[in-house]
């Protein structure tokens, strides 16, 4: 009888590999062959499911929004504002690996134009879900795009040491203050 293979499981294992590699040694580590050694398997499975390095990083998008939908879901069933985007600020060593792939991955999308505008189209969609929390502001798409803008500049900053994930913490939850016209402009915590 032949072996059966379940190739959601394969695909699964080869994009934790991808995301172990984006996290430990960045971008330039992916290749066909770091992939299949990080996986344990062999670089022909590797390229029975994924023929190139861009098709590997293509299925790695939904890993990448899986990662992000769980951190969200870590802020609770029903998470406010500050619950929900503090939950996306990289604070402990599983948040801090999970942004450097994500600075990895958008800095691999960047000059992709089929894979950025999946991550925009995305982006458009948590954008809008943002807004719709932000109750009192005259213009709540433009205060969630500045809230998100800050968010992704203090996880950059978080993630290479320029910021303490404290002060990242206060910042955004300042933002976010402005944004609900709950406290004065430019008063700090």
């Amino acid at each position: 009888m032949p072996k059966r293979v379940d190739h959601s499981s394969r695909r699964t294992t080869i994009s934790d590999a991808v995301m172990r590699l984006l996290a430990r040694d960045g971008l330039e580590s992916i290749s066909l062959r770091h992939v299949a050694t990080e996986a344990g398997v062999s670089t022909g499975q590797v390229q029975h499911y994924f023929p190139s390095k861009e098709a590997m990083m293509e299925f790695a998008t939904s890993t990448i929004a899986d990662r992000i939908a769980t951190r969200i879901s870590a802020a609770g069933p029903d998470p406010d504002l500050r619950q929900l985007l503090t939950a996306l600020l990289p604070t402990d060593p599983e948040s801090a690996a999970d942004a450097r792939v994500l600075i990895g991955y958008l800095a691999f999308a960047s000059v992709r134009p089929r894979i950025a505008e999946t991550l925009a189209t995305n982006g458009r969609g948590f954008r809008d879900h943002v807004a719709t929390m932000i109750t009192h502001h005259p213009d709540p798409t433009a205060a969630a795009d500045s809230l998100l803008a800050l968010l992704d500049g203090l996880a950059l900053h978080v993630t290479i040491g320029q910021l303490a994930p404290d002060k990242a913490r206060a910042l955004l939850s300042a933002a976010i203050d402005d944004a609900q016209g709950s406290r004065p402009r430019g008063a700090l915590d």
